[in-house]
């Protein structure tokens, strides 16, 4: 018992030791961690953001009704649904190109010869392996390339578009600018323009041949088609809300209304 009892005490200071030890391990490995700096962020490269250059928005004068003379041989007749809408049909139907083919069961390739014979095994009697219903085998009246356009009278025509000018004019939805004298294409100066105009969309904008700039600014806005004048057609006025012309277009349209 006495020999049990010294190998206790003799084991007693080596315990406190080896646990002052850790203690002090893992004080220092504390004191490590916290004298570590934090791992330092790259910086990212600001890139120079170059200021924008100011738009210069050119002075676009809107006439009022007094100074844009609409001729009531062009603008005030009154619309026919019959008239435009014949008009209109013709007009989609020539857009058509009219490409659309599928082969028959004569112009497909292969079916020559007869897949079995005519009796005695029990399956259907067959001709050839490129009958309509059969997989591969040729289309049954399928579309075949073809001119979609047809005639208009030249007067139903004209007429037509006078009626569409008049609807337009009917609901106050023709806005004439005195002109639209861009230097360059911009498209943001355009699209200031139809900001201060104050016009509904989508629109049409007619110009003539010396307006290459105002089309090539207007052309990249959405809701925005442009058109020249000389090839103005009834499907283009009835598919917008609005429509936008100079005052030299405004002459060329009063022109309509003295030809027979």
């Amino acid at each position: 018992m006495a020999d049990e009892e010294e190998k206790t005490e003799e084991t007693k200071p080596e315990a406190e030791t080896q646990a002052k030890e850790e203690a002090i391990v893992e004080a220092k490995a504390e004191e490590k961690a916290e004298a570590k700096p934090a791992p330092k962020k790259k910086a990212k490269s600001k890139k120079k953001v170059e200021p924008k250059a100011a738009v210069s928005v050119p002075a676009v004068k809107a006439l009022d009704a007094k100074e844009a003379k609409l001729s009531p041989k062009v603008f005030a007749v009154e619309p026919k649904i019959g008239v435009l809408h014949e008009a209109v049909r013709a007009e989609m139907a020539a857009m058509r190109s009219g490409t659309a083919s599928t082969k028959k069961r004569g112009e497909v390739r292969g079916g020559g010869v007869k897949p079995w014979r005519q009796k005695g095994t029990g399956r259907a009697r067959a001709g050839s392996s490129r009958m309509p219903h059969w997989t591969g085998g040729g289309i049954a009246f399928g579309p075949k390339p073809r001119d979609y356009s047809f005639k208009v009278n030249r007067k139903v025509r004209a007429k037509a578009l006078k009626m569409a000018l008049s609807a337009r004019a009917g609901e106050g939805s023709i806005k004439v600018v005195d002109g639209l004298p861009f230097n360059e294409p911009k498209t943001a100066a355009a699209a200031a323009v139809l900001d201060n105009l104050g016009v509904d969309y989508p629109l049409l904008v007619l110009l003539d041949d010396g307006d290459a700039n105002a089309a090539m600014s207007f052309r990249n806005l959405p809701g925005v088609s442009v058109c020249n004048a000389s090839e103005l057609n009834v499907v283009d006025i009835m598919a917008t809300r609005s429509v936008l012309l100079t005052s030299r277009v405004l002459e060329q349209l009063n022109g309509l209304g003295d030809r027979k």
